[in-house]
């Protein structure tokens, strides 16, 4: 459920000044602006503020509803190793934090510069997201195009110089 319906559900408008959504607001710890920018879909919530709508909503509003990159919904089924959701099978987050020789969610959330909260929802047995920093940490390439490649011009050598008296 999106905001927008869950306002709606509770009786509000979802606009600008629904009590509603500054309820959502006060108990998540964030302004009704931004709320309201969040579920028109003017503005993308942070992982931290997405767990803590989920919270203040009664897990109504899921944090996969709006990070749908960070997390899958309760009982979806991601392929481990397909698309951007996760990292191979073996890159579970058990044997992250054993290959780091990390002992919590917490040592391994600041190793990743990620919200506890976060890595705390992973489950222990499943592919991690695929986020750079795992990526990274996995000794993963990626590949960005370079600015160079992109400024190269095909007609480069077709062009001439014209002299204007």
């Amino acid at each position: 459920m999106n905001l927008t319906d869950y306002a709606s559900s509770k009786g509000g408008t979802g606009k600008l000044g629904c009590p509603v959504l500054t309820t959502v607001a006060s108990a998540a710890n964030c302004s009704a602006a931004t709320l309201y920018m969040v579920a028109r879909g003017h503005k993308t919530v942070g992982a931290a503020l997405a767990l803590r709508i989920a919270a203040a909503t009664g897990q109504l509003v899921e944090a996969a509803d709006l990070r749908p990159d960070l997390y899958a919904h309760a009982g979806a089924v991601v392929p481990t190793g397909a698309g951007p959701r996760s990292v191979a099978s073996t890159a579970t987050k058990r044997a992250l934090r054993a290959r780091l020789g990390l002992s919590s969610d917490a040592h391994l959330a600041k190793v990743l510069q990620l919200p506890v909260e976060q890595v705390a929802s992973w489950p222990e047995e499943q592919g991690v997201p695929a986020l750079p920093q795992v990526l990274q940490l996995l000794g993963h390439q990626h590949e960005q195009p370079t600015a160079d490649a992109a400024a190269i011009d095909p007609d480069a050598e077709r062009v001439i110089q014209v002299q204007v008296a």
